[in-house]
C-alpha cells in the first residue's frame, strides 16, 4: 500500500453505519487501518457491524445510536466521538432519507421535508459540530455522500425532494471546503448512481420492468457494487487527498455521461 493511503492511527466517523453503503465504508476505512465511531438508528445493527469489524481487522471500533435529523444528535455525536478517541480525523457523512418517489404536485411539503431535513440539515449540522473539532485540530477529511440526481435528473423515476437535496449537499460541500480550506480540512463529495443496495432492489422489485431500462442507461450495462465505491472514499478520507478541495467524485458507471 502506498503510504498515502495508510489510514493506521486515525480516527473516523461514519454515519448510517448499521447498513448498505455505510457498513461498507466502514470495513473500508477499518482494513486501511483507521479506528471506528459508527452511528446509525438502528443499535443492533451498530452492534453487529462494530462486533464485525473489531473481529476481522483489530481497530478499536465505538457506537452510538443517533439521528441526524433529530435535532443535538449530530452534536451528540462529534463529543461521544470525542470523548472515546480525544479527536476527530474524518467524518464519512453518509446517512440520509431515500427518494420519495411521488410526482411534485402529489408531494406534500410534509413529504418534501422528510427528504430535505435529513439530508441537508442532518448533514450539515453533523459537519458543523464535526467541524468545531476538526478546526481546532487544524486538520480533517469531510466526505460527504451526495448522488449522481445532484447533477442530473434521473430517467424514469420522480424527481423532486431527493435531487434538490443531494444538489444540496454538493453545494454545501463547495461552500464548507471555501470556508475551512484554511483550518486544514479539507471537504469533499461522492456522488453514487445506481448501486445493488437493498434499497435499490426494493425499488426495482416493485416495478421489474425498471432495472431493466436503468442498465440500458448505463454505458457499462450494470448496477455498481458497493465495494466500487471504496476506493474514492479512501482517497478523500487519506494524506493522498491533502490537496484536493470541494472536488464531486462521480462514480456512476458512466450514467451522466448522456
Amino acid at each position: 500500500m502506498l503510504k498515502c493511503f495508510d489510514l493506521t492511527g486515525q480516527t473516523a466517523i461514519v454515519t448510517g453505519a448499521s447498513k448498505g453503503l455505510g457498513e461498507g465504508f466502514a470495513h473500508a476505512l477499518a482494513q486501511s487501518g483507521a479506528d471506528l465511531f459508527l452511528a446509525a438508528r438502528h443499535p443492533e445493527g451498530l452492534q453487529r457491524v462494530a462486533d464485525e469489524i473489531r473481529a476481522a481487522y483489530g481497530v478499536r471500533c465505538h457506537w452510538c445510536a443517533a439521528d441526524i435529523a433529530k435535532p443535538g444528535d449530530p452534536d451528540r455525536i462529534a463529543a461521544a466521538c470525542t470523548d472515546v478517541y480525544g479527536k476527530i480525523d474524518i467524518l464519512v457523512n453518509n446517512a440520509a432519507a431515500m427518494r420519495n418517489n411521488k410526482p411534485p404536485q402529489q408531494t406534500t411539503p410534509e413529504e418534501f421535508e422528510a427528504v430535505m431535513y435529513p439530508n441537508v440539515i442532518g448533514t450539515y449540522a453533523l459537519c458543523r459540530a464535526v467541524g468545531e473539532v476538526m478546526r481546532r485540530q487544524k486538520k480533517g477529511k469531510i466526505v460527504n455522500i451526495s448522488s449522481m440526481s445532484a447533477l442530473i435528473v434521473n430517467r424514469g423515476v420522480y424527481g423532486g425532494s431527493y435531487e434538490v437535496s443531494k444538489a444540496a449537499v454538493a453545494m454545501l460541500t463547495k461552500t464548507l471546503a471555501v470556508e475551512w480550506a484554511g483550518d486544514g480540512i479539507n471537504v469533499n463529495a461522492i456522488c453514487p448512481g445506481y448501486y445493488g443496495t437493498e434499497p435499490n432492489r426494493r425499488f426495482f422489485a416493485a416495478d421489474p420492468t425498471f432495472e431493466g431500462k436503468v442498465l440500458d442507461m448505463i454505458p457499462m450495462h450494470r448496477l455498481g457494487e458497493p465495494n466500487e465505491l471504496w476506493g474514492a472514499l479512501i482517497l478523500l478520507c487519506s494524506p493522498a487527498a491533502d490537496y484536493m478541495q470541494g472536488s464531486v467524485i462521480t462514480v456512476d458507471g458512466g450514467y451522466t455521461l448522456w
